[in-house]
């Protein structure tokens, strides 16, 4: 799947309308299964899917064409639904729940020359502004689970019924299909150049005249002389051509360098023409083994001699990482601390020498922010191409580096490894939600997979080799598959779950040959399974091979009894299975004040550790309560800290934390240790709370949380007598939206200023949080209970790190530069000037 969903997420909160997204076989079906989270029906998102066998099947306007070259792999035999355009009854409700997700696509009028407005954020609809008391939550969240499961067992196929939701409909079963699309693309035809002269000789003069000529517009002079555009104009012609070759692996070979669409480019056949010179660039997009294949070499080299090659291939592309800004801070944070900020693997040095692959002078490698432009000369643009460093490179930058010590891992029976930090979007510094934990002796788990999670897990782990910084998961990523034991999706937003889509696919790929073949536990909202029952019939996700279980299934209902599983031997069975993989006593949802089908979660081992995951929420009474469940409290809580204390209103308009926030469901859990997480991406600071902040903080059932003793014997069903219900239309659920359930706490207290800081914590605060350990969580990191007891000794400098990266990002954003030396000169006169730095 890519980032397609999150870029149209994307391109929808700028006000992009009327869209048209080109691709494969499958692509209707795609984009309609994304209705279980995306609903955006003022967007208006056409697609036209570039079938095999359909005459119509290429993209034009009046700047670009594009021709697909449908390949195979050796073997497969195209079937009759796979060819030609799709007009089934099928595919006609495929395009009705598309339409229902993404609004009907409009097409532009080409005559209309009006000046467009521009485009307005598209307002999500459903939850935002409406309140509820904290403690109907329950009731709200049985509400929309038992509409969700009805929905499941009744939804129609017909397209006729007209059902309330674009979700009660089931989409037509398809069948993925291992076709790879090639393109062939061509620019408008090029004018032909105006020759002024020639206009003069014929009596013309610079001006409107000129300008009609070469608009090839006919003229009459004032004398009735008639003068056509072929007089001074001259002749046009053809645009340049780009091939774009997709070649997943060896077995696609035969079927691309047989295909009849490339043949009029090749050197030495009958049928070659003119086209071969307007080919200027082909650029080879080749899976492992591609490029070094006898096969391929020999039908590359028969291109002219002209011809520019592109080789993005494995063996002849350093593994470089683009994400400079992101590494220098990492590098500067691991020299503090290494064995907790992992230096993430990349290199500059390719596997093979280019040369090996043509004998051509016109051989290029690709680099991040490459161009090449097509007209009016071809050429390529290197100009945004910068320097990229390796993770080692970047550290040597370092001045102060702490040398690595032994950091056995006989201790660490739990290490959190926070992947991705950021709330919302990806961003410079940190990207969407995502955490691993590595169960000694048992495997690995996935709480929550945000978009590019299985990126940057390759570059945490090591692919296709370990990434040897890593002291902490000593396994390769393709090892962490292969042990992988769970998969925990929170909610439905899209920034906690893009990223499953791709991590199931290799997961089922590096697993699919192994004897006997492992299956894999997914806990998560049961929307969550039928948005992957509906993609399957794109891509194969294993799901033979996935025991899912619904959160609500094993969600707390009351603390005093055991896990309440339903009467369901399919549930039992997975849930003691999953039990029994992992070495867990215990493992625990609850519904979280966020959005409907929100959850947090409890994992409690054999060994005695204990692990709270808040997901995304308010502070809530239910996440209290889960994490007091048992004897034992939280050995650690992960909980989302999104906003700063004087961001409070927008963290109860959005249904998130604060930083005090998540400190007070800490201490009213009883929690050894909190992690911090799911930071704003407007925020590079560490996080700051205070006494009064976390005092304030107030839930139903235990009042003010920091210092609730309330017992854990009250049901979570009981409701207060003030508590209201929240009506809720199905029509106004919006993926993007959420139920306010909140107790609003004081807002009096979030007007302070923040004067307790975390590296200087006074006696009031102290006494508190008494033996909480608390630490700030960043991308690529891991955490045992050791190192958040060390974290507040290393805030000084982290807080230092942070600061200089700002200075520097704005800097470069001012297109300046500078260098560590002159920013040491920088806080040399800072402090010579104490107050004055205005950074």
């Amino acid at each position: 799947m890519g980032g397609l969903p999150g870029m149209l997420l994307t391109l929808a909160e700028t006000g992009s309308q009327n869209l048209v997204v080109c691709g494969g076989h499958n692509l209707t079906h795609a984009m309609a299964a994304m209705r279980h989270f995306i609903l955006r029906s003022d967007m208006g998102v056409g697609v036209k899917e570039l079938r095999d066998g359909d005459a119509a099947a290429a993209f034009s306007d009046e700047n670009i064409r594009v021709t697909p070259v449908h390949i195979y792999p050796t073997g497969y035999t195209v079937s009759a639904h796979e060819q030609g355009a799709d007009e089934s009854d099928a595919a006609a409700i495929r395009r009705m729940l598309l339409e229902r997700a993404f609004g009907v696509h409009k097409a532009p009028e080409p005559t209309d020359r009006k000046k467009r407005e521009p485009p307005q954020p598209q307002q999500k609809k459903g939850y935002y502004g409406q309140e509820c008391k904290e403690a109907a939550i329950e009731q709200v969240l049985q509400k929309f689970e038992q509409q969700d499961e009805d929905r499941t067992k009744k939804r129609s196929l017909s397209p006729g019924h007209s059902p309330k939701r674009s979700s009660d409909v089931f989409l037509p079963l398809a069948t993925p299909t291992p076709c790879a699309l090639c393109y062939i693309v061509e620019g408008p035809e090029v004018p032909g150049k105006f020759d002024s002269q020639a206009a003069r000789d014929l009596g013309l003069k610079p001006g409107p005249q000129f300008a009609q000529l070469v608009r090839g517009q006919t003229i009459t002079t004032a004398d009735g002389q008639t003068i056509r555009p072929e007089q001074c104009v001259g002749p046009a012609r053809p645009s340049s051509l780009v091939i774009i070759i997709d070649c997943p692996s060896p077995a696609y070979i035969d079927s691309l360098t047989t295909a009849h669409q490339f043949v009029p480019f090749l050197e030495g056949t009958k049928t070659a023409g003119p086209q071969k010179d307007q080919l200027m660039m082909i650029v080879h997009s080749l899976g492992p083994g591609v490029a070094q294949d006898a096969r391929y070499k020999k039908w590359a080299a028969r291109f002219p001699a002209h011809v520019r090659h592109m080789v993005s291939a494995p063996e002849y592309v350093p593994d470089n990482n683009p994400f400079q800004r992101h590494l220098r801070i990492h590098a500067a944070m691991h020299a503090i601390s290494p064995h907790t900020y992992i230096l993430p693997q990349a290199t500059d040095k390719a596997e093979l020498p280019l040369h090996t692959f043509l004998d051509s002078k016109n051989l290029v490698a690709p680099k991040s922010m490459m161009m090449y432009d097509i007209e009016p000369e071809p050429k390529l643009d290197e100009s945004m191409v910068t320097q990229l460093l390796t993770a080692e490179q970047m550290l040597a930058k370092v001045d102060d580096v702490t040398p690595p010590s032994p950091h056995p891992n006989d201790g660490d029976d739990l290490v959190v490894c926070p992947i991705g930090t950021g709330s919302s979007v990806p961003s410079t510094y940190r990207n969407v939600s995502s955490n691993i934990v590595s169960v000694k002796g048992f495997g690995g788990i996935v709480l929550d997979c945000g978009e590019s999670t299985v990126s940057q897990l390759k570059r945490f782990l090591g692919f296709p080799r370990r990434n040897y910084a890593n002291t902490r998961i000593q396994q390769s990523y393709t090892e962490f598959l292969k042990t992988l034991k769970l998969l925990y999706v929170s909610h439905m937003h899209a920034d906690h779950h893009l990223g499953a889509i791709q991590l199931l696919h290799e997961w089922n790929q590096a697993t699919q040959m192994m004897d006997p073949k492992p299956r894999l536990s997914v806990l998560a909202p049961a929307r969550f399974w039928a948005w992957l029952e509906d993609f399957s019939g794109v891509q194969d996700l294993g799901l033979d091979r996935l025991d899912f279980i619904s959160c609500s299934d094993i969600r707390l209902i009351d603390p005093t009894a055991k896990i309440p599983i339903k009467e369901n031997q399919k549930y039992r069975t997975a849930v003691t299975k999953l039990k029994s993989d992992l070495g867990l006593v215990d493992i625990l949802t609850c519904g979280v004040i966020h959005c409907p089908w929100a959850y947090g979660l409890s994992l409690t081992h054999y060994t005695g550790w204990k692990l709270v995951y808040s997901g995304d929420t308010r502070p809530c009474a239910n996440l209290v309560t889960l994490g007091r469940a048992g004897d034992k409290p939280p050995t650690v809580l992960l909980h989302e800290a999104t906003l700063p204390d004087y961001l409070h209103v927008d963290a109860v308009a959005k249904r998130h934390s604060t930083v005090s926030e998540a400190v007070a469901m800490a201490l009213g859990m009883g929690a050894e240790n909190l992690l911090l997480t799911h930071f704003s991406q407007r925020c590079l600071d560490l996080p700051r709370w205070t006494t009064a902040n976390i005092e304030a903080v107030k839930v139903a059932r235990y009042g003010y949380v920091a210092s609730a003793s309330t017992s854990v014997g009250s049901s979570v069903d009981d409701v207060e007598d003030s508590a209201t219900e929240l009506d809720v239309d199905d029509d106004d659920i919006d993926a993007g939206a959420g139920v306010d359930f909140g107790h609003v706490n004081d807002l009096e207290t979030y007007g302070q200023d923040v004067a307790e800081q975390t590296d200087a914590p006074n006696a009031a605060l102290n006494a508190v949080l008494g033996d909480l350990k608390i630490a700030s969580a960043f991308d690529m990191s891991a955490y045992a209970p050791r190192d958040i007891k060390k974290y507040r000794y290393n805030t000084h400098r982290l807080k230092q790190v942070l600061h200089d990266e700002m200075k520097l990002f704005i800097a470069e954003e001012s297109a300046d530069t500078v260098e560590p030396s002159q920013l040491k000169k920088g806080k040399q006169k800072a402090k010579a000037k104490k107050g004055k730095d205005s950074a």
